[in-house]
């Protein structure tokens, strides 16, 4: 039994890194490989509180290849009755700057979606551009650039004016910001932030464990005002399936 055991965490341990679509929350610099199919879960828990408050977040993206997948998210699957339910459609571009060898891996990533809210009825969007490279010996990588949203993605904004309560959809732009350290053969830190007031605005620092076609990632959600947003556990699993031998 104990062979058995250190036999499989053996095989865990050094079987092949997947790239994965997002850094927590943030795009990466990665596409699904050509031919495959990822499927990912974010669970966001916060059990401490008064209440209980779960979201969710839930993506699949398709590899074409040539740095291109499409995608297709559920966003806001929560335990409080799903008010701001929406699904998507879009794609990801990856775009090498320099050539193949170059050490630094520059990349141009652009995509978005096109979003429809099953409660209100709407259809917004989310779009991304970032610029991301990597230092050669450290293995570190570095992504930052702009998104624009709608309320689909980050929610409302809530305020009482004239003791009356108002309610306005967040059409942003803001700043995103990523890190992903190799810290050993399948083990990795990552963190992103969303600038801003929003559902998304926040700081997530985590840890990344890769396994045989799959990822799992365990974090901390720090929202940017606390006002907005809670604090939360967050969890994370994205298994690729090959679809063709």
């Amino acid at each position: 039994m104990r062979i058995l055991i250190l036999s499989t965490i053996f095989i865990l341990l050094t079987s092949y890194t997947f790239a994965q679509s997002l850094i927590v929350g943030i795009p990466s610099a990665d596409v699904a490989e050509k031919h495959h199919l990822e499927i990912t879960h974010e669970t966001q828990w916060n059990f401490w509180g008064q209440t209980s408050k779960w979201n969710s977040f839930n993506f699949a993206c398709f590899g074409l290849g040539n740095g291109l997948e499409i995608t297709s998210t559920l966003n806001n699957l929560d335990n409080k009755g799903s008010q701001n339910l929406a699904f998507g459609l879009g794609a990801k571009k990856v775009i090498n700057l320099f050539e193949t060898s170059d050490p630094y891996e520059h990349k141009l990533v652009i995509g978005g979606n096109a979003l429809y809210s099953t409660t209100k009825k709407n259809i917004g969007v989310w779009t991304y551009a970032l610029y991301s490279f990597r230092i050669p010996k450290l293995k570190t990588r570095f992504t930052s650039g702009f998104s624009y949203g709608n309320s689909q993605t980050f929610g409302f904004t809530t305020f009482y004016e004239n003791d009356k309560l108002i309610t306005t959809p967040n059409n942003k732009t803001v700043l995103l910001i990523g890190l992903e350290q190799p810290l050993a053969k399948n083990i990795s830190f990552i963190c992103d932030w969303y600038s801003g007031t929003h559902d998304l605005a926040s700081f997530i620092p985590a840890m990344q464990f890769d396994f045989n076609h799959s990822v799992f990632i365990v974090g901390y959600k720090f929202p940017n005002n606390a006002d907005v947003s809670d604090r939360a556990m967050i969890v994370e699993y994205m298994f690729s399936i090959p679809t063709r031998k």
